[in-house]
C-alpha cells in the first residue's frame, strides 16, 4: 500500500524527536511538530487547474526553503543548479521508465531514492541541510514538470502523491543513516586517537 513507507518514518521520527532526542536540542520540537504535521497532511490533497497536489508538499517545500532562505548569494546560485540537476533525473527516471519499464529490475522506489541520494550526496558531500534542501525542492519540481507534461495527453499525475513521499522518506531515511554513520565512526576515530595521546604522555 503506498504511503505506508513515509508513514512508518514520520511515525519513528516523531517518536524520536518527542520521546528520546535530549530536550536540549534546538531541532527537537521542529522535527517533532513537522513530523507530526506531515502525518496529518499526507491523505489530504487540494485540485488546482484539474492537477491534483498533495498537501504534504507545501510543508516539504517551505521547510527546504526555510532552511536555505539565509545563505549567500553564492550558495543560492549553486542551490539553483542543484536543483535543476536533480530535478532532471528525476524527470528522467520517470521518462525513461515509462518509455521501457523493463529495464527497472529493482523496485521503482529504492531504485529512484537510491539515484536521488547519490545525485544528493554529489553535489553537497559535507552539508547536510543543503542536501536535503535540493532534494525536496528537486524532486518537488520534477513533479510539478510531470504533472503538467502528462496532463497534455489527459492522464493525471497527482503532485506529490503517497508514492512520491514513500520514495522521499527512503531518500531522507538513507540519509539520515550515512550521517549518522559517518559521525559515529569519526566520534571512534577521535576517540582512539585521544587514546594513543594520553598512552604517549604517560610514556614519556
Amino acid at each position: 500500500m503506498s504511503g505506508m513507507i513515509f508513514l512508518f518514518m514520520a511515525w519513528g521520527a516523531w517518536i524520536t524527536a518527542t520521546f528520546i532526542l535530549d530536550k536540549k536540542k534546538t531541532f527537537r520540537l521542529p522535527v517533532a511538530m513537522g513530523s507530526l504535521m506531515l502525518i496529518i497532511l499526507h491523505s489530504k490533497s487540494i485540485t488546482i487547474y484539474s492537477i491534483q497536489i498533495g498537501a504534504a508538499s507545501f510543508l516539504l517545500i517551505f521547510s527546504a526553503y526555510l532552511l536555505v532562505y539565509q545563505g549567500t548569494w553564492l550558495k543560492k546560485i549553486y542551490l539553483f543548479f542543484s536543483v535543476m540537476i536533480i530535478m532532471l533525473g528525476y524527470i528522467g527516471f520517470y521518462l525513461l521508465e515509462l518509455y521501457d519499464p523493463v529495464w527497472v529490475l529493482v523496485d521503482r522506489k529504492i531504485l529512484l531514492s537510491v539515484g536521488l541520494l547519490l545525485i544528493g550526496w554529489m553535489l553537497y558531500p559535507v552539508s547536510f541541510v543543503y542536501r536535503y534542501a535540493a532534494i525536496v525542492i528537486g524532486s518537488l519540481q520534477g513533479e510539478v514538470f510531470l504533472s503538467v507534461f502528462f496532463s497534455k495527453w489527459k492522464m493525471p499525475y497527482p503532485i506529490g502523491s503517497n508514492d512520491y513521499l514513500d520514495v522521499l522518506a527512503l531518500t531522507i531515511s538513507a540519509l539520515l543513516t550515512v550521517y549518522a554513520a559517518r559521525r559515529l565512526l569519526f566520534g571512534v576515530k577521535r576517540a582512539v586517537k585521544d587514546g594513543f595521546k594520553e598512552k604517549k604522555q604517560m610514556v614519556h
